[in-house]
């Protein structure tokens, strides 16, 4: 199957041919919530530095964003049908804008910390309810090209993000980072809450919410599913996160550098994805793509951070990390149909697998900066807990192998 069967499918309709300007204008919406992902990781010293934050602290800053779907994502994908696709987009570019803005004004880590759990709210509102607006949009035999289009739009803004934030920060400071990024947002809410009015939606998944949502976080295989991906996010958002400063910590490399090989690690994350994806079309397994995925970084997690193997290799091996890691997402999305319960609990099963994500990126960056701290500022700590979260993928990956395929 592919990994467009992830998505629920939508109801029958009049369509002619693919609306690509609506697709490509979804893809840019998602981008842009992408982007409050990725402006914190070269903008973190600088926060630091006006606000008096530690290491451990910073990695709050980034693992806020993830309060909400930590806690509810698979209850906002199952709700998502019921609520309306535009009022949810809609509510999330207004968070998104709205925690943006009082990121700009936050005098202390508290008005931070509430900020970027709005911006998260936005983000999961956003990525929650625009993959079905993509599949809608698309004719049947399109809709494999446009949800791979879709899947790019984290790494994708994550890119964009590292690559313009220092022409900012040099220019100006954080503050004007955060208030650029959310007028982008504004303009994008309103350009795909337009848009979308000319597609028609599904109709709600059968079945009521509570008990769709009961059924999928109590099924075991949707489980392993989110366990795997929130085991693959800890390891993979870390590294995008504390790059910049491991950079400059590690080589001396300053702000532009270390944000410009940031995001080509970040970008090597995009091609993994689409080889993963095509893998998973020639019959690749879940288990042999997440094996091969979880031992690669294993392996670059040992030889990044001591200080053994010459520069250009262990900056290579932060690439093949990212390169690597794209084939989990791949597996697992296209495992989400063959193990939710029934095509109703398809939205949420994989509001569920964005739930798992959401966890790992929020327990992640600080206890990689906790580990860190606890071996006296070395980064060598990052290896312990890193490798543990690549053996947890794996044996969650192995897990799912054994379950039976309900096929949705």
């Amino acid at each position: 199957m592919s990994k467009t069967s992830s998505i629920e499918t939508p109801s029958v309709k009049t369509q002619s041919r693919t609306d690509w300007a609506l697709v490509i204008t979804a893809l840019a919406g998602g981008v842009v919530a992408a982007l409050f992902v990725g402006k914190v990781p070269p903008a973190l010293p600088a926060i630091r530095a006006d606000l008096g934050l530690s290491l451990v602290a910073g990695g709050f800053v980034v693992s806020m964003f993830s309060g909400l779907g930590m806690m509810l994502a698979a209850a906002v994908g199952t709700l998502a049908d019921r609520l309306g696709r535009r009022r949810l987009v809609t509510a999330g570019f207004s968070c998104l804008v709205l925690g943006g803005f009082l990121g700009a004004m936050a005098g202390g880590l508290p008005a931070l910390l509430v900020s970027r759990f709005l911006e998260g709210v936005g983000f999961i509102a956003v990525g929650t309810a625009l993959p079905a607006v993509v599949v809608a949009a698309a004719l049947p035999p399109d809709r494999p090209l446009a949800i791979s289009l879709w899947s790019l739009y984290t790494p994708g803004g994550m890119t964009l993000a590292i690559l313009v934030a220092p022409l900012v920060l040099t220019a100006s400071d954080w503050r004007m980072l955060w208030l650029a990024i959310t007028a982008v947002a504004a303009v994008a809410g309103l350009a795909v809450v337009r848009a979308m009015r000319r597609i028609e939606m599904p109709a709600p998944p059968p079945g009521r919410p509570a008990t769709v949502i009961r059924e999928t976080l109590a099924h075991p295989p949707l489980l392993m599913l989110a366990l795997c991906f929130g085991a693959y996010a800890l390891n993979w958002v870390s590294l995008m996160v504390w790059l910049p400063t491991f950079l400059s910590d590690a080589f001396d490399a300053g702000l532009g550098r270390a944000s410009v090989f940031t995001a080509l690690v970040v970008m090597a994350n995009l091609p993994g994805i689409l080889l993963g994806g095509w893998l998973v079309k020639r019959g690749a397994g879940v288990l042999s793509l997440v094996a091969l995925a979880s031992l690669t970084m294993m392996l670059c997690i040992a030889g990044i951070f001591p200080d053994v193997l010459p520069p250009a290799a262990r900056l290579s091996l932060c690439v093949l990390f990212s390169l690597a890691g794209g084939l989990i997402p791949a597996a697992l999305f296209n495992a989400v149909p063959r193990h939710a319960r029934s095509a109703g609990h398809l939205a949420a099963a994989n509001g569920m697998l964005m739930q798992g994500s959401a966890l790992g990126q929020f327990i992640g960056a600080p206890i990689v900066a906790a580990s860190v701290s606890a071996a006296g500022g070395a980064w060598t700590g990052a290896i312990l807990p890193m490798t543990v979260a690549a053996a947890v993928s794996l044996a969650a990956g192995w897990a799912l192998s054994r379950q039976p395929v309900t096929a949705a």
